[in-house]
């Protein structure tokens, strides 16, 4: 497969795994479907990371060379900001707001990479990325403006937990870029992971998150929604989408952000939720931004990407 066609398929499943995580962050908080809360946000935030951290430490054994004191602040950067971060906030803002609203905001992810790209690696966009900056944000708004309905939100204020975790992605995802490069995209994953373990254990014990597991009719149902989001949406996921990262440019890796509200929407029409037609209209403006994102010439020149080669395979 070449490096194109591979960035498109990492590309689709992202967005396609992403796009799904929203309900099983609901369905781990309520597995049944209704009020009645079994795990508490912070307990599915800090459990979710434990558990792939748990699955991901054969590898981060496995390259434990690269743990060293140069890449040791990076990694955790990238792990806090990129991965414990955000899986506290997510599951704390959706708590009171709709998950449709939660993607709308997730989309911030791409304009947090742009700021944080030009302020602090003077990585410019081009004039077609920002056309499909421009393009994305106009047909995501359009999609999801009539998706949630503001007057039966519990707490509007609860979005704002939002934007700490679409800051933390874009650094994360820019830290990957342009500060560990040189490091393997499974080394990266795997070892932010393991520096983020003790966090989220300690968390877990702070809020007691192993008990409902045991003491509630329901614990592990929602342990089961829990355990799909923690394997395939967040270790699978993330390792996925660090290579991305690491074979595209962060602007294009970024709007994955886009796609995911998007997929969210028609996961909503498959279960029944009313979708206008016109709305198709949008997604495909959206998707023709994603492409214009992508458009910077080659994606990495050739001594790159032989150097990416050389460095997966260690």
């Amino acid at each position: 497969m070449n490096t194109k066609t591979l960035i498109w398929v990492l590309f689709i499943f992202l967005s396609l795994t992403w796009g799904s995580s929203f309900i099983l962050m609901k369905r781990s908080m309520y597995p049944m479907g209704d009020d009645v809360m079994v795990l508490g946000p912070f307990q599915v935030g800090a459990l979710r990371v434990a558990i792939a951290a748990t699955v991901l430490l054969p590898l981060a054994y496995k390259f434990r060379k690269y743990l060293r004191a140069n890449n040791f602040w990076k990694l955790l950067v990238t792990g806090l900001f990129g991965n414990l971060i955000p899986a506290l906030m997510f599951t704390l803002a959706e708590t009171n707001i709709d998950s449709s609203l939660a993607g709308l905001l997730n989309m911030t992810t791409t304009f947090f990479v742009v700021l944080n790209g030009v302020m602090f690696y003077k990585a410019n966009p081009t004039l077609k990325q920002l056309v499909g900056l421009a393009l994305g944000s106009t047909g995501l708004y359009f999609v999801l403006s009539g998706q949630f309905n503001l007057e039966q939100t519990k707490d509007i204020r609860y979005a704002f937990f939002l934007f700490p975790a679409t800051l933390g992605y874009a650094i994360s995802l820019t830290t990957i870029k342009f500060k560990l490069s040189h490091v393997p995209s499974v080394a990266i994953t795997s070892l932010s992971f393991l520096l983020i373990l003790p966090l989220a254990l300690i968390i877990c014990f702070i809020t007691s998150a192993f008990d409902p597991l045991m003491n509630n009719d329901n614990g592990w149902v929602a342990f089961g929604y829990l355990s799909i989001l923690a394997v395939v949406g967040t270790a699978i996921a993330v390792l996925l989408f660090t290579k991305l990262i690491s074979i595209s440019n962060h602007i294009f890796a970024s709007a994955v952000a886009y796609m995911i509200p998007v997929v969210a929407v028609f996961i909503g029409v498959a279960d029944g939720e009313r979708f206008p037609p016109i709305n198709y209209l949008w997604v495909a403006m959206i998707i023709l931004g994603v492409y214009l994102m992508n458009r910077k010439g080659k994606v990495r020149d050739a001594k790159s990407v032989e150097e990416a080669k050389a460095a997966d395979s260690v």
